[in-house]
């Protein structure tokens, strides 16, 4: 029979002040306690000043309250969405034209980040129909989606019905490398 050891690790790049191993063994701590974790338990847990992952957020509640605004904003900004409809015969148009009868043909995000996630700049998001149409700011949409695409493919590479998904991210992988 194997052993098997864990060993906790941050995903694509990111890095705290306190090890992975560390916030990995604390949250099974909680786990067991508990039964699950949430993000509420975790923020408990690390409220005690001698708490191990304590260091890990923002205690002073001027600079906490701006960071959750701006982290409402990005959330309010990723779920605006546009409707792209079609008129009659005519070629598609946005909803700011008063129509009779639509066709709607998709919803898509109405901004897209067009910043690298490789950087810790701040999410830089333009209107995803200006965004598609410069092909430098495509570029680093699909460079972002395939990111996206790279850590579903980590996270679930083991299980056997997405066999399918991980195939077509392999063939999405190998159109952005031409």
């Amino acid at each position: 029979m194997s052993a098997y050891v864990s060993k906790y690790s941050w995903r694509g790049g990111y890095s705290y002040k306190t090890s992975a191993d560390v916030v990995g063994k604390v949250l099974t701590e909680i786990e067991e306690r508990d039964g699950s974790v949430t993000s509420k338990a975790f923020l408990e847990y690390s409220r005690p000043e001698e708490s191990e992952t304590h260091s890990m957020f923002e205690w002073d509640d001027t600079i906490a309250a701006e960071k959750y605004r701006l982290a409402q904003s990005g959330r309010i900004i990723n779920q605006l969405q546009i409707e792209v409809v079609r008129v009659g015969n005519s070629t598609p148009v946005n909803m700011d034209v008063k129509v009779e009868r639509t066709d709607l043909i998709q919803k898509v995000s109405a901004f897209v980040n067009v910043s690298p996630r490789s950087t810790k700049a701040p999410a830089v998001f333009n209107n995803t129909i200006s965004a598609f149409n410069n092909e430098s700011k495509r570029k680093a949409v699909l460079a972002n989606a395939l990111s996206d695409l790279e850590s579903f493919e980590a996270k679930y590479k083991t299980f056997e019905e997405l066999s399918g998904v991980m195939q077509s991210i392999g063939e999405f992988k190998e159109t952005m490398r031409e």
